[in-house]
């Protein structure tokens, strides 16, 4: 690609009206006037139509409802779907992305990237870090430890939805999180895909967004029942093994006493095995890969790769 379009869509998939009330003004003071804000809202609106009225100008924001909570893997194929500009930067509705964040999404498009991720780090608010919590388990919180390689996840991923569309990508709903459900992997599962199918992927290196965390996020009940999930979503994508394997090494090399940071990795395995254990004996469960958004041709029938 020689270049890149000067707009690109800013979305944001959310239920909750009233992180859209602050995030929607950030993105709005952090894009540039010409970018266009897409919000697809995961149920029905209620209050949050006003949102846009009060925080965004008139035409650069569009609101979208899917009138009943359909999660987040369909929400974010439906901003593939109704954005406007060929490229796409997905924000979560707690993530704090600055101007030169996006400017610096944007260059990498423009260089021609398909997929586009930043370092994303835990804002506490203040608050200390619980015993349960090291560095190994910040993933469980959405966020990449402060220091060595990242992967791109969904809080901040940029796509040139033009290339995915030729690919014959989406994003497998039978991942990401539905009503309750803490299921995951929706977003890791696409940029595997993408990348399996011939896409470039970028991680800025130099680039880094918040993670507003919730308090009630830092609980241990919490933070098990993620790992739980964490484990059903590696056997619903069909890479129980590896992921076990995965989560093992993330919660076993952190900053920690010894003691501490293998009982909590011990704790935090179990977990994820007793979530495995549970989708595998799952009654009508079948495998799901990312399917795609128009059928793919021949030469774009590769399947997913394993996560490097």
């Amino acid at each position: 690609m020689a270049g890149i379009e000067p707009a690109v869509t800013i979305a944001i998939c959310s239920n909750r009206p009233e992180r859209l009330s602050m995030a929607v003004p950030r993105l709005a003071a952090a894009a540039r006037r010409d970018d266009h804000l897409l919000i697809v809202f995961d149920g029905l609106l209620g209050d949050a139509d006003a949102i846009l009225t009060e925080h965004a100008s008139p035409g650069r924001a569009r609101l979208v409802s899917n009138e009943t909570n359909r999660g987040l893997a369909y929400s974010r194929n439906r901003v593939m779907k109704e954005c406007q500009t060929r490229h796409v930067i997905f924000v979560d509705d707690d993530v704090v992305i600055g101007s030169e964040v996006i400017e610096a999404i944007r260059a990498s498009l423009a260089r021609g990237a398909a997929v586009v991720g930043a370092r994303v780090i835990a804002d506490l608010g203040g608050r200390a870090r619980p015993w349960h919590v090291t560095s190994g388990q910040l993933h469980y919180l959405g966020a990449h430890p402060p220091r060595g390689a990242v992967s791109i996840w969904g809080a901040c991923m940029a796509v040139d939805i033009e290339t995915a569309r030729l690919l014959g990508v989406e994003f497998d709903e039978a991942l990401g999180r539905v009503g309750a459900t803490l299921c995951s992997a929706e977003d890791t599962t696409f940029v595997r895909a993408m990348v399996a199918r011939g896409a470039r992927q970028e991680t800025l290196a130099d680039a880094s967004v918040r993670h507003l965390v919730d308090p009630g996020r830092l609980r241990l009940a919490y933070l098990v029942r993620r790992s739980y999930w964490q484990g059903r979503s590696e056997a619903r994508r069909g890479d129980a093994l590896h992921g076990l394997r995965k989560e093992w090494a993330r919660n076993a090399a952190a900053d920690a006493p010894s003691v501490q940071r293998i009982a909590l990795a011990a704790l935090y395995t179990a977990s994820v095995i007793a979530g495995i254990a549970v989708e595998l004996l799952r009654p009508g469960r079948s495998r799901n890969v990312a399917g795609p958004l128009t059928p793919p041709g021949p030469a774009h029938s590769a399947s997913a790769a394993t996560r490097p």
